[in-house]
């Protein structure tokens, strides 16, 4: 039987696209809303799709952006748009209508293919914006049918040059477009899959927005390289109610999500849950924001389902794995660097600390990405002696697992004394009664800083502020203790579900 390459000896994308749909053939790839597509119907849609693109104007070296929902039209134009050798630019679907339309402005874009409700809100002067998605009919299906499904003669394509421009929602600053090269990516995908990440046929369940890298790069990727199957679905508030029959009816063997996800299993009432009948999942990933070590240790009691940190940043993708099968692995770390990665922990003066000793996550390797797409300085102001400065404060111990502790620019400073806010959120998370809480400084003319947090409560459940500070003097003493809480009925999250503690802090900071 003809073997998949290794995929480190693949020159570009199209031609792991073409591998794949030769090795696997009749394999099943993927599955949306109980229709099935294997690897090699697969490619010819894609080859469709590349003949409507040329039909577009689009050619070889060109910007192609896509707003759409998840779905197999959109996994289509992105593996379309590679073939072709164009620079793919895809946006979260729940992105605002201004914020895209102003990162669009500013690449230029040849072609912006839009789900209709998109659509209408970025169509503008300069845009060519085209609708290829729509609840109400299966537009892709249609346009598609039109075109050859032959194989479409991709052209030469040199790795190094950017194949990927991702936006990242900006958690700590204004957000940004990223470069990535074929190289970058291939040598990410190659060191992911020798940490025995996923293994040969397994089965993945995708409810993580596509607009987005992790569901890309652990999910779509890893498949397509492995013979594996993917489990699709628009987002996972339409899997909620019925996600561990999901996992027992696919046989699922792995699912990445993200914190908010993790709360929200957490806080579903799953009467019929039996760990038993989805023996098949392996382990669950959890990235795109920080995992307490408590909210990963009660879901794993209550599950008996292992949670996997997943490290990265949208810059460099994924650094560290929180390996579960490992005899020596910790709760509440980040686990040890991929293979391809080098990563130290630096001072302000960018010199390495000792184990044990907190400061920034610095990282080098093949796989980061090329730089800030227009925006070279800023680029440049994130290197540090040739490596890539995280922005994340964590430590690494003796026997060189790293911890994440939390985002530079979260700390707050009262009085002088630097406060770490999730381990306030982790105090706060402890009550019975609280579901998420996000915490940030708040200006004061004594202190520079005190501490506030918002707090969403559980269904139902009531609760003074005074009970709630009660409980964190016990966990955390006075000086950590939030000087002010407010209850809200959400936080504000980016596309991939992570909390936007900089929302937060710029409503506090508007006030002065």
């Amino acid at each position: 039987m003809k073997m998949m390459k290794v995929i480190e000896e693949h020159k570009s994308f199209p031609e792991i696209l073409a591998d794949a749909a030769e090795v696997f053939a009749e394999k099943i790839f993927l599955v949306e809303q109980n229709r099935e597509y294997s690897f090699h119907a697969f490619n010819r849609l894609v080859n469709q799709c590349c003949r409507m693109l040329a039909k577009d104007g689009v050619q070889a070296g060109d910007i192609v952006s896509i707003i759409l929902k998840n779905s197999i039209d959109y996994l289509i134009l992105y593996f379309a748009t590679l073939k072709m050798g164009c620079v793919i630019s895809p946006f979260p679907f729940h992105l605002g209508g201004e914020e895209i339309k102003e990162k669009l402005v500013g690449i230029g874009p040849k072609v912006i293919y839009a789900h209709a409700a998109q659509a209408e809100k970025i169509s503008s002067k300069g845009l060519n914006v085209k609708t290829v998605q729509s609840d109400k009919e299966s537009m892709m299906a249609n346009k598609l049918q039109e075109f050859s499904d032959s194989e479409y003669p991709h052209p030469s394509i040199n790795p190094d040059d950017t194949a990927f421009l991702y936006y990242s929602s900006g958690t700590t600053g204004s957000p940004k477009i990223i470069e990535y090269s074929t190289r970058s990516e291939i040598l990410a995908m190659g060191s992911l899959l020798r940490s025995a990440f996923i293994a040969p046929d397994s089965s993945h369940l995708c409810v993580l927005p596509l607009g987005h890298t992790a569901a890309i790069r652990y999910s779509i990727w890893p498949c397509l390289l492995t013979g594996s199957r993917v489990i699709l679905f628009e987002s996972f508030w339409k899997a909620r109610t019925d996600f561990w029959k999901i996992i027992e009816r696919y046989k699922i063997t792995f699912v990445e999500i993200v914190p908010s996800i993790v709360v929200a299993l957490l806080n579903t009432d799953y009467k019929d849950f039996n760990r038993e009948t989805i023996a098949s999942l392996k382990f669950i990933g959890c990235g795109s924001a920080y995992l307490s070590k408590n909210l990963q240790e009660k879901f794993e009691t209550k599950f008996n389902v292992p949670l996997a940190n997943m490290y990265g940043l949208s810059e460099t993708g994924a650094t560290h794995f929180d390996n579960p099968f490992l005899p020596n692995r910790k709760t509440g770390s980040i686990g040890r660097p991929l293979d391809i990665m080098e990563v130290k922990v630096f001072d302000e003066d960018a010199r390495e600390v000792k184990p044990g000793q907190t400061g920034e996550l610095a990282v080098k390797g093949p796989s980061l990405l090329r730089g800030y797409y227009k925006n070279t300085s800023e680029y440049e102001a994130c290197l540090k002696n040739g490596y890539f400065m995280t922005g994340d404060i964590g430590y690494v111990d003796e026997g060189g697992i790293f911890y994440y502790v939390d985002r530079k620019k979260d700390l707050i400073i009262k009085g002088g004394v630097n406060i770490v806010p999730s381990q306030v959120d982790e105090a706060l998370l402890l009550h019975e009664s609280v579901r998420d809480a996000a915490t940030v400084g708040k200006p004061d003319m004594l202190l520079g800083e005190v501490i506030k947090s918002y707090v969403v409560l559980k269904d139902s459940k009531t609760l003074d502020t005074k009970e709630l500070q009660r409980h964190c003097r016990k966990l955390l003493g006075d000086f950590k203790t939030p000087s002010e809480i407010e209850f809200v009925a959400e936080l504000p999250q980016g596309p991939s579900g992570k909390i936007l503690r900089r929302k937060l802090r710029e409503k506090e900071f508007t006030k002065i």
